[in-house]
């Protein structure tokens, strides 16, 4: 989340500053208390989010708040630095990957110059290499310390100018004058280093704090399987974060069709306009409003807050058919019956499981009036997977390890949306990934990020669909904005990039 944003959630912030008062550390006795818990008011949380470079990452576990993360990125002419300023775990929930994950929640596959924080704490630092999958060097905190601190020491206020140093060298540490209980510190230093992972930071007197940085420069240690489990948790706000990151304006293609996508969904199903209507994973509302502005009953739940307040914004008092839901929970779904549902455009698909689009439509299901119509797409795997070399269709778990490491980026959600370069993409156990890069956003940080879908052939859909409990009508590979091309599009053509359907609940 946005720092600025966060801001506004007070709850949010008071409960971050609780965390850090009853978890954060006691003073040492040269602290201000002695031996006391070291208290974070609100005020101070939110001073570190009052900025457009800010953000934020939190763990809950339920729904209590068991760790969080800020950070600021700014830019430096080496590129993009990312820094922690503030990072907070429970400590019952230490040692269990919630630093790392917070973390690599705000970069992931991030393109920086270089990552950081300043900390007592051995865990955190381990944490930072964890997260960049590289290590903290002394050598390479002296070559670019001198750049980094002047760009912070403006920005974060309990950082100063300069490194400590050693007969004129400078030590990766600085004197922040933070006075933490350090009595644990040669014990945590112990259990923080390993024969695989020495300590190389050194060690730090009362007051000071390691300067631990990564560079973008050093070549990444290899991603093993329980880095990329770690990778790919939280699969659903990596999807929802992409396509929130897709900056399509009004006069993007896919808008340009909308008119025409209702005019034939009308065609086809002599819907009278005083049927309702609901948009499943409307995004920002383009189809509901289309449908609005025909007459109809229309209604448009999306997961997204983002993309919903961007389609209530879309006319006056336009949050009335608008709701944030996920739409696989079916208590999360508006009232119904509906006549008509729509899931265009790739909401069956985006999470990477068949199962989730199973549920969602068993869900959808029971909103529906009988005898009602469903019309929805979803991404052609013919399009892609016949195109794609062999090399990006690996057989075993460390080869596709390897493949994913070496696949290249691209910018292509933001900038397109038209994510079906087979070169930009590897297929393993059924699902598709790729690398995208978002930076055009003002909101979120600029970061890489590995996302992934399901893409279906019509046979696959078509049993989905008579899983789920509805008939199949119409099924077909299609063009964007192109339904009725005749004649029809064959699966394999690159061309086809969805497949369209109409099915019916009876």
């Amino acid at each position: 989340m946005n720092g600025i944003e966060a801001t506004i959630d007070e709850s949010l912030v008071d409960q971050c500053a609780e965390l850090f008062s009853a978890e954060y550390g006691t003073w040492s006795t040269q602290g201000p208390r002695p031996g006391k818990p070291i208290q974070m008011s609100s005020e101070r949380v939110r001073a570190h989010l009052q900025s457009e470079d800010a953000w934020i990452a939190c763990a809950y576990a339920s729904e209590t708040l068991v760790g969080y993360c800020t950070a600021l990125r700014f830019a430096t002419k080496h590129g993009p630095v990312a820094w922690i300023t503030q990072i907070v775990v429970a400590e019952n929930h230490r040692r269990a990957g919630v630093a790392t994950q917070m973390m690599y929640s705000m970069w992931q596959f991030s393109d920086c110059f270089a990552w950081g924080l300043v900390t007592a704490n051995p865990f955190a630092v381990r944490a930072l290499e964890t997260a960049t999958r590289r290590s903290c060097r002394a050598s390479m905190i002296g070559t670019y310390a001198e750049e980094l601190l002047e760009e912070l020491s403006y920005r974060v206020d309990y950082i100063p100018a300069q490194l400590e140093g050693n007969s004129g060298r400078p030590l990766p540490k600085v004197n922040t004058k933070f006075y933490v209980d350090h009595s644990q510190l040669p014990n945590m230093r112990k259990k923080a280093a390993r024969s695989d992972r020495p300590w190389n930071l050194g060690s730090i007197n009362e007051g000071e704090e390691w300067f631990a940085c990564t560079f973008g420069n050093q070549l990444p240690n290899e991603l093993g399987e329980s880095q990329l489990d770690e990778l790919l948790k939280g699969s659903d706000r990596i999807w929802i974060h992409a396509y929130e990151g897709m900056t399509l304006d009004e006069n993007h293609s896919w808008h340009q069709h909308t008119s025409r996508e209702v005019e034939l969904i009308l065609r086809w199903t002599e819907l009278d306009t005083d049927m309702r209507v609901l948009d499943v994973g409307c995004g920002d509302g383009r189809h509901t409003m289309e449908f609005r502005r025909r007459g109809f009953i229309a209604y448009g739940i999306d997961i997204s807050k983002r993309l919903i307040d961007r389609a209530g914004r879309s006319e006056n008092d336009g949050f009335r058919f608008f709701s944030v839901g996920d739409c696989r929970e079916e208590e999360q779904l508006p009232t119904g019956p509906f006549d008509l549902v729509l899931c265009l455009y790739d909401v069956l698909g985006s999470s990477a499981s068949s199962a989730d689009d199973l549920q969602l439509l068993r869900a959808v299901k029971t909103r529906m009036s009988l005898g009602g119509v469903l019309v929805g797409s979803v991404m052609n795997s013919g399009a892609v997977l016949p195109h794609m070399e062999d090399n990006l269709l690996p057989e075993g778990r460390q080869e596709f390890i390897q493949c994913l490491e070496g696949l290249a980026p691209s910018r292509t959600m933001e900038q397109s949306g038209s994510i079906f370069n087979p070169a930009l993409m590897l297929y393993f156990d059924d699902v598709f990934y790729r690398k995208e890069q978002f930076d055009a956003a003002s909101w979120r940080l600029p970061s890489e990020v590995v996302v992934r879908d399901l893409r279906y052939s019509v046979i696959t859909l078509s049993t989905l669909l008579e899983s789920a409990g509805f008939s199949v009508e119409r099924i077909t590979p299609v063009q964007a904005g192109r339904w009725d091309r005749t004649p029809p599009l064959a699966e394999v053509d690159k061309s086809a990039k969805e497949i369209f359907f109409i099915a019916r609940l009876v």
